[in-house]
């Protein structure tokens, strides 16, 4: 019986060590986006609308095809119930379309560094909404969290750099995007909690990314057509193929192989990666603008979310 019992231990510490890797991989991968997408953008080569219709549309088309060769462990059935196919359309309205296109849009209006920070405003606007929806119980901890993370984002959203150049056409209006994409992916998992409760997280990510593509490529039409394929090079291909497969598809694989193996509170502590990525990633390639007040509001943000993810009576805490 011991020696079973070690086995099982074993078994378990192996299988969560792999479910970190898997998280930590994700996390690494969505930070590197923003600094790449960026990139693309700046090339003039792919317009941000054009490149978030093609992340959406890309996404869609890998999925789907992912799901054919995937063990069902992994990708789910892959079939949804015929009445919930108007919820998936509004949730994905919310989570693909306004949440993925907003931020895509804002990257290319703001630093892929402070981009990245927005993302992480997600658990605390989800706490807020539930509050107001559900009725979730606010603590001290958790209201002194909302108001010190929504502080930073504000301060980091409207603060004013004027060494930022060409990286950050207009700061204050991208950051505000990227934050209003983190407000719909947490009204989506706020308002869709039970729907989202019943379906396999591939079999969600298929479907709402079809839905995607419907609701919200036909509005990019002028930007697809404004492409310049003249101004493609190896850089720009390369990156628009990773924004495709890496932060888009597998990233969101490994994060269901890690969300079968960890709490979900380990999983969404990986957020904290994204930042460092982007600002490491950011830097290297030349894109990083930091100051001391947009360093004040990134650590003011942290704490905030800190505090929401470690307040007694925390429920799941959901990533965009």
């Amino acid at each position: 019986m011991g020696v079973e019992s070690e086995k099982i231990s074993s078994a378990d510490t192996s299988s969560r060590l792999r479910g970190h890797l898997a998280m930590l991989v994700a996390a690494v991968l969505w930070g590197a986006m923003s600094p790449i997408a960026k990139h693309v953008m700046l090339s003039g080569a792919v317009p941000p609308l054009a490149l978030s219709a093609i992340r959406i549309v890309g996404g869609a088309a890998v999925f789907w095809i992912a799901g054919l060769f995937l063990p069902e462990r992994i990708s789910g059935n892959g079939r949804i119930a015929v009445r919930d196919i108007p919820v998936f359309i509004l949730m994905s309205v919310l989570i693909v379309s306004a949440n993925q296109g907003l931020y895509i849009v804002g990257i290319g209006y703001t630093t892929p560094f402070e981009a990245t920070v927005m993302t992480t405003m997600t658990p605390v606007f989800t706490m807020l909404l539930a509050a107001v929806f559900i009725s979730m119980p606010m603590t001290f901890m958790k209201v002194s969290g909302v108001a010190l993370g929504l502080g930073g984002a504000l301060l980091l959203a409207f603060s004013s750099r004027g060494n930022a150049g060409e990286v950050a056409r207009n700061p204050m209006l991208g950051n505000l995007m990227c934050l209003g994409a983190q407000l719909c992916a947490a009204l989506y998992f706020t308002m869709f909690r039970r729907v989202i409760a019943r379906y396999h997280p591939f079999v969600l990510l298929k479907w709402l990314f079809l839905a995607g593509s419907v609701t919200w490529v036909p509005f990019t039409w002028r930007s697809l057509a404004a492409i310049r394929p003249e101004l493609f090079d190896t850089t720009v291909t390369l990156g628009v193929v990773f924004i495709v497969l890496f932060p888009t598809f597998l990233s969101y694989l490994f994060m269901v192989y890690a969300q079968q193996r960890l709490k979900p509170t380990s999983v969404a502590m990986y957020n904290y990666v994204q930042p460092l990525t982007a600002a490491v990633l950011a830097a290297i390639m030349g894109l990083a603008v930091f100051g001391w007040t947009n360093i004040f509001a990134t650590v003011m943000i942290f704490a905030g979310v800190a505090l929401v993810a470690f307040s007694p009576g925390q429920t799941k805490k959901l990533r965009s």
